[in-house]
């Protein structure tokens, strides 16, 4: 048994307020990191438990007009995972290839996360809203190797797999009378599916680069009386194709491609 330690604060001024914290994290080993695979498959009798950290700080508030109003929520974090487990190469005593499952290095992801939204009116019983909230993020590995082949490949300074530099979920709402229409446009900047950066995808489709993408979606909402309302949603409205990740697990690797245009609908009633 053991302690994680935390500190958190923040500082209030006029309308704002100015935060920060600082938290330990831990990933203890489990059964089956220790548990090889099959018979070309051994692992470090001394297996280090994952840890790190994780701090941020960051400034909100908001103001509010006669009419209208501004929010917003800026901040700025590092997270640090050291011990991450992963394979290398290695050979026994008979100079037969075996994977060797063991702490390949640590990683340290660095970024800025935004939030910001203005509401104003169009009319008497109209407005209008808009937002955005985005995420920067550069996450590296450090003092790192993985395996490449029958070899261990140094991949210190490359990108950290399945995170990619730009997130970003930006939309506008506007209402009228009983109705309301939100669009929605959501971006995912590209990433790399293997701590090697490998671009070229391999012919299982279990390694290369996951291409950015960018997703349209339409809210609508109607009230027909005080106690029904309407909603209709159309999701990825350009019906573009995209995936997310190159998943190595079952039913085994390639690329799970995403959902393509879909409709949907529902009725409210308050009882």
């Amino acid at each position: 048994k053991f302690p994680l330690f935390g500190v958190s604060a923040q500082y209030a001024l006029k309308g704002s307020t100015i935060y920060g914290g600082w938290s330990q994290a831990y990933r203890p080993v489990v059964f089956k990191d220790i548990i090889p695979g099959n018979i070309y498959e051994t692992v470090n009798k001394d297996l280090k438990d994952a840890y790190g950290y994780n701090m941020e700080i960051g400034y909100r508030g908001a103001l509010y007009g006669a009419s209208s109003a501004f929010r917003w929520d800026v901040s700025f974090f590092q997270l640090q995972y050291d011990n991450r487990l992963g394979t290398q190469a290695t050979f026994d005593e008979n100079n037969t290839f075996i994977l060797y499952r063991t702490n390949i290095g640590d990683s340290r992801t660095r970024g800025a996360e935004i939030f910001a939204e203005y509401s104003m009116p169009l009319g008497r019983k109209s407005g209008i809203s808009l937002f955005t909230s985005t995420s920067f993020m550069n996450a590296r590995y450090e003092d790192a190797a993985v395996r490449s082949g029958s070899s261990n490949i140094d991949v210190s300074g490359n990108k950290v797999e399945s995170v990619p530099n730009v997130i970003s979920r930006n939309g506008v709402t506007l209402r009228a009378w009983i109705a309301s229409v939100s669009l929605l446009y959501s971006y995912t900047a590209d990433s790399y599916a293997d701590a090697l950066n490998t671009e070229t995808p391999s012919a299982t489709g279990a390694v290369g680069l996951v291409p950015a993408y960018g997703i349209f979606d339409v809210n609508m909402s109607f009230r027909v009386s005080e106690s029904i309302k309407i909603r209709f949603n159309i999701n990825n409205v350009t019906d573009e194709q995209y995936f997310t990740k190159r998943p190595t697990m079952y039913p085994g690797p390639g690329v799970w491609s995403s959902d393509g245009r879909s409709f949907t609908g529902s009725i409210g009633f308050r009882i």
